[in-house]
């Protein structure tokens, strides 16, 4: 069993981000009662024993949305709470062969089958829109999110003012799949959310820096509003296997060439 893939950053009295060997972040929540895992990495690695290196507390896991990067440690876990409208994207990425093609692309890690967390099963529990966890002495609150992912659900935790955006809203926000929704719907999420900024100080993410300022999201807002009204770049970009149209100009890294956060990444039926 390697730790090692994992290291751990405390960020507020309450809240630890955990980083694995791909970068990808999931969030721990300690109270004086319980605990909160939210999301699990891809699974290449015990998630569950590093968590226990960091906590006695008991503990409830949430996931922000069904994708791999996200869900992917659930296995170790025997109950954990994901959004029912996400059940269909998770039949395809929990299952093994799946994650073995996406880490395929990772050869430095040199991994095995044996790397991998098991293919979760019947541990999925749903739970009401705005549910709060309490975990004594602190709060997190799993607010809805539509957009990426029909069931993705932003963690808040008010008592600290963190504001776990995850892949709702990032750099290039996803909107291409039978599973997301259009600009518009995206859109009516995103103004809610922006709405909310008096009640958060820190937007924290799972990738790329995992950290943004609230310029990201009026960035976006703004995508949002430039694909609606055709004014966009909708530049031509192949991404995920996906031909897409980017609403901004981005570099080699991926990221705007003006330097600016937030982006939308679409295909021609969701712009609208």
């Amino acid at each position: 069993m390697d730790l090692n893939r994992f290291t751990a950053e405390k960020l507020t009295a309450h809240v630890t981000r955990i980083v694995d060997a791909l970068d990808v972040a999931c969030y721990l929540v300690e109270g004086e009662k319980g605990a909160c895992l939210l999301d699990t990495c891809p699974g290449e690695g015990n998630v569950r024993a590093f968590v226990e290196t960091l906590t006695d507390r008991p503990l409830t896991v949430a996931l922000t949305h069904a994708h791999m990067d996200h869900c992917g440690g659930a296995g170790f876990f025997d109950r954990v709470l994901l959004k029912k409208e996400e059940l269909p994207i998770l039949a395809t990425h929990k299952g093994q062969a799946f994650r073995s093609d996406i880490f395929s692309a990772h050869h430095h890690l040199d991994l095995t089958p044996e790397d991998f967390a098991p293919v979760p099963e019947e541990v999925f529990e749903d739970f009401p829109d705005g549910t709060a966890l309490d975990l004594g002495g602190v709060t997190v609150q799993l607010l809805p999110f539509p957009g990426h992912t029909p069931g993705t659900v932003c963690p808040f935790i008010p008592e600290d003012r963190v504001l776990i955006i995850g892949d709702a809203c990032d750099d290039n926000v996803l909107l291409f799949d039978e599973y997301s929704s259009t600009v518009s719907e995206y859109r009516a999420n995103l103004k809610k959310m922006i709405d909310r900024r008096g009640e958060y100080d820190r937007i924290l993410g799972n990738h790329g820096c995992f950290e943004f300022t609230m310029e990201l999201l009026e960035n976006v807002l703004e995508c949002c509003d430039r694909i609606l009204a055709g004014t966009d770049a909708h530049l031509p970009i192949h991404m995920l296997g996906e031909d897409l149209l980017s609403a901004n100009a981005l570099g080699e890294d991926e990221l705007r060439l003006d330097g600016k956060p937030g982006n939308i990444l679409y295909t021609p039926e969701k712009a609208r």
